[in-house]
């Protein structure tokens, strides 16, 4: 899971992965190779909220980080 929490560009890997996903699906919809239906918004609402958990999880552990030092 340190693995996945290190951060590249102020943000950790899992922030960016979920960002991509997101930017995949947005683009599978705008090509009409998925369909824009519930399930796809559903899909996009939860990798939205994983992407808002995952950049506040960053930002917490960044302040610890800064308490120790």
């Amino acid at each position: 899971m340190k693995y996945l929490a290190k951060p590249i560009a102020g943000q950790s890997i899992l922030s960016w992965v979920f960002q991509i996903a997101l930017i995949v699906l947005a683009w599978k919809v705008a090509d009409h190779t998925l369909a824009n239906n519930l399930t796809t918004i559903t899909i996009a609402a939860v990798l939205l909220i994983a992407i808002y958990l995952s950049i506040n999880l960053d930002r917490k552990m960044r302040r610890r980080e800064e308490k120790k030092q």
